[in-house]
């Protein structure tokens, strides 16, 4: 078949695409992807397995590659399963992007805002919730609480509208966009009880033999810890417990021995103030600074935007910060 004079090759096959595959075929595959069998996706979209191969089946026919192989594991993509899945993610954010626009252009006042953050900045993160909600008491907020690479990814799958948490200065993540708001240095923290508070001019090889709780070493705050060991030239202490939740290390500090290096913003907070102390122990300032990530290119409903600039105004006044980065 010939190309029709002036219509780039591109356009014409996107046209054929768009009329011939369905939007509920895209949903199908990252259900399937997501569920790693088609029995497994079948359950979940109420469908007999035989019409989810069928469409699946239909699909790798249309676009003229496998997107599905199988192993002893199960169903996983093909390189051309996971462009064409990140592809069906993004049409279908859209839909969903341009319904919540709708509503909010049908009521300013009425809106979800998907947040992700991690424990330590759940403090300004519910400042900036506060303050929405005294004037739009019917957007609601959807917030997830997990480690930064957990956040992130969740973020590039667009199941998050923001992230708040630390990131590395200079990251250079094309996909994302980075609002500065404040850094907050990591310092070694413990009960007002622990009678290593009575000591003074501590470093950081006089309490490596204390019983450290840590965040696993493989997570984004593990590996902050450990860069602060590091530049006093000492390797990560071993710790006698090693969590991914801060609530989790909090509560063996409180009332116990065990001590942590956590930020200085965990200090400040309502429910830890009367008894988390820091330790008289000068480190490093910690690489990075707290922002606001959002991906870009992606369009933001009218609450989202609210809700950063929210954060903007609320991120100054969080007790136990620094001035963002320029």
């Amino acid at each position: 078949m010939s190309q029709p004079e002036g219509i780039p090759l591109d356009s014409l096959i996107a046209s054929r695409l768009a009329r011939r595959l369905r939007l509920r075929d895209l949903h199908t595959l990252l259900v399937v992807l997501e569920s790693g069998s088609m029995a497994k996706a079948a359950g979940r979209l109420a469908l007999t397995q035989p019409a989810v191969s069928k469409a699946m089946q239909e699909m790798e026919s249309e676009l003229g590659v496998p997107l599905l192989e199988r192993d002893a594991r199960g169903i996983r993509p093909t390189v051309f399963g996971e462009a064409m899945a990140e592809r069906a993610r993004a049409i279908i954010d859209e839909f969903g992007q341009g319904a919540r626009d709708l509503a909010h252009l049908a009521d300013p006042n009425v809106g979800e805002v998907r947040i992700g953050t991690t424990e330590p900045m759940t403090f300004t993160v519910a400042e900036a919730i506060r303050h929405l909600a005294r004037d739009r008491p019917r957007m609601t907020f959807d917030v997830e609480i997990s480690d930064t690479g957990t956040l992130l990814a969740d973020l590039r799958a667009r199941r998050l509208d923001v992230v708040v948490t630390r990131y590395g200065l200079g990251a250079g993540d094309a996909d994302l966009d980075a609002a500065w708001l404040f850094r907050v240095p990591l310092v070694a923290v413990a009960d007002r009880r622990n009678p290593l508070l009575r000591r003074k001019d501590l470093r950081l090889a006089d309490v490596m033999e204390e019983p450290w709780t840590l965040s696993p070493p493989d997570t984004f705050l593990g590996r902050l810890v450990a860069a602060v060991f590091a530049r006093e030239g000492l390797p990560l202490p071993r710790a006698a417990v090693t969590s991914v939740s801060i609530a989790m290390r909090m509560s063996l500090i409180a009332g116990g021995c065990h001590i942590s290096m956590l930020p200085r913003t965990m200090l400040h907070h309502p429910t830890n103030a009367p008894w988390l102390r820091t330790l008289d122990i000068i480190a490093e300032d910690s690489a990075g600074a707290i922002a606001a990530l959002t991906l870009k290119g992606r369009w933001m409903p009218g609450p989202v935007r609210l809700f950063l600039e929210a954060i903007r105004e609320a991120a100054p006044l969080t007790p136990g910060v620094d001035p963002a980065p320029q």
